[in-house]
């Protein structure tokens, strides 16, 4: 990518000034412009500390004016390479939904060998374009003012209270076009990308779609609008655009200001995204009578509510399974965790309750039940699972078939 260095770093992992990784060095300039850009921002994914700065447990790209930060999964224990981790994170995205990767109409172009920088905002064009190819949506919208011609109503007050200052005619009209909040959000996002570094590929590709876009007015209000929006059978082709779309305006308004230094994030939260992939391979591989819900909710007290990840249910049987991404290199989980199933499993009347970690080489499943006053009472039981997630070097995309197995 012309102009752009990238850098590729895991989760918690700190990264100083003067660090080379691979080729690229991490120069005070370039720490200085994170600080200035990450300044006054809600940045969970990241923590500045004194010449440095550490990541949290999130995945994705940050980029800030020359430089690409690839923020990829802890999974180099098991995966020789970061080439085959960026790759393993881009088919973990694509199976929990959060990106439909498959969608690319550019065949003869590897996703994997594409930055994931590149690879985020070749989507979003990609999507953009075909949104123009098939049409934007088109809305009708009430108007009043001065216009050089008469259409609509004539407002006769304001016309002849101006009427011997101002050339034209007040109306009041209606009018059908393109300036749509929808419309907008896109637009704005690409008024974004237009200041940052790009591929020629995707330069191309940008200035191409600003041409036949319409010149419409965003602002960073439409976005609250846009969380309260429902998509309806005319809008929800827009729902792949829209949602990198929102995250590239976040925080990154299009007006130009001085000093402003220049950057966007697209960051994905790696317990949210473990548990949705997790859930997703069960709902793929589920028996025919099999039942699965995501985040179902029950009350406990007054209006507070408990929602373990997942609940499946076959033959009778309920199992509640949480999901935990963190790692756990004795193979004990916190008490913490223990307790949060033991409540599940009360509420829920599960027979099992399954807590969910990633696997270390040392790491065996543990399934014993839990303790409690009285003999005769039945306390459940919890199983301690370790996952697989790396099999040959790529995603292991049979865990729901083996979670099944286990039911």
């Amino acid at each position: 990518m012309a102009g752009l260095r990238t850098i590729r770093v895991f989760e918690h992992q700190l990264l100083r000034v003067g660090e080379k990784v691979g080729s690229v060095r991490f120069e005070d300039a370039d720490f200085q412009a994170i600080v200035k850009w990450a300044e006054g921002r809600d940045c969970p994914y990241l923590k500045i500390e004194h010449q440095g700065v550490r990541f949290n447990s999130y995945v994705g790209v940050v980029q800030c004016h020359s430089l690409c930060i690839e923020i990829l999964p802890k999974l180099d224990r098991w995966l020789p390479s970061r080439d085959a981790i960026q790759s393993c994170l881009i088919e973990m995205l694509k199976v929990a939904r959060f990106l439909k990767i498959d969608t690319f109409r550019s065949a003869a172009i590897a996703v994997k060998a594409l930055p994931l920088i590149d690879l985020f905002w070749k989507f979003y064009l990609e999507e953009v374009a075909k949104l123009l190819q098939e049409g934007l949506i088109r809305s009708y919208r009430r108007e009043e003012g001065w216009k050089p011609y008469l259409k609509g109503k004539l407002v006769l007050s304001q016309q002849l209270r101006a009427s011997q200052s101002v050339q034209g005619f007040y109306t009041h009209a209606t009018s059908y076009d393109y300036n749509h909040p929808l419309n907008a959000v896109l637009y704005g996002a690409l008024l974004v990308l237009r200041r940052l570094p790009l591929s020629p590929t995707n330069q191309q590709l940008l200035g191409q779609i600003l041409n036949r876009f319409p010149k419409l007015h965003y602002s960073t209000g439409l976005l609250r609008q846009l969380d309260t929006w429902q998509l309806d059978w005319k809008t929800t082709r827009y729902k792949d655009a829209l949602f990198l779309a929102k995250m590239i305006v976040q925080d990154n308004s299009p007006d130009v200001r001085s000093g402003v230094q220049h950057g966007v994030a697209l960051i994905f939260d790696m317990k949210t995204l473990f548990e949705t992939y997790i859930y997703q391979m069960l709902v793929r591989s589920k028996p025919e009578q099999a039942r699965v819900s995501y985040q179902e909710r029950r009350f406990f007290w007054l209006k507070r509510s408990i929602r373990p990840d997942i609940v499946c249910e076959w033959e009778g049987k309920r199992v509640v399974m949480d999901t935990k991404w963190k790692m756990l290199p004795k193979g004990q989980p916190p008490i913490e965790d223990l307790r949060q199933m033991y409540v599940y499993n009360k509420y829920f009347r599960a027979a099992k309750g399954v807590l969910l970690y990633p696997k270390l080489t040392v790491n065996e499943s543990i399934t014993a039940p839990f303790h409690g006053v009285g003999a005769a009472v039945d306390h459940g039981v919890c199983e301690v699972r370790f996952l697989d997630l790396v099999q040959n070097g790529r995603l292991n995309l049979g865990i729901g078939e083996a979670l099944w197995d286990s039911f």
